[in-house]
């Protein structure tokens, strides 16, 4: 039996819906229901250069992206960089990560994006071998 989800209003005229598993025990989820996820895999290889990388496309009019998690890896033995995270051109995340490093962050607050502006990721050092992995949700 597949997970089952129930539509209903709420008392100030809004949908609501619960989710619930094959058992019938609640899902919860925070920040928005599983349709609005959206997620993205490093490259094989990484980022090496300085070209921004889209991690979620613009979304549409009105539609704006959320960033919820990240998992960053550099991979160069020796190489340094910094790495941002950029509402189309406005940097709005960054941090630096020596050779060898990794990190896992979780934004208890979603960093959230300009309307139908994408999310870049990019190094601001050519010769790193960075990983990124992100996860997040659309508004709207």
């Amino acid at each position: 039996m597949p997970a089952m989800q129930f539509q209903g209003v709420s008392p100030t005229g809004g949908d609501i819906a619960a989710q619930m598993d094959v058992n019938g025990g609640q899902i919860i989820k925070p920040f928005a229901g599983s349709s609005k996820d959206w997620r993205y895999a490093a490259a094989a290889g990484g980022i090496v250069n300085t070209t921004a990388v889209a991690i979620k496309a613009a979304a549409g009019a009105g539609v704006r992206n959320a960033l919820t998690a990240l998992q960053i890896s550099n991979a160069h033995a020796s190489v340094a960089t910094e790495v941002t995270i950029s509402d189309g051109a406005t940097v709005i995340w960054r941090n630096h990560f020596g050779p060898g490093t990794r990190m896992d962050v979780e934004f208890p607050t979603p960093l959230l994006g300009t309307a139908n502006t994408a999310l870049n990721v990019a190094c601001v050092t050519t010769g790193a071998a960075v990983y990124v992995n992100a996860q997040g949700y659309t508004t709207a």
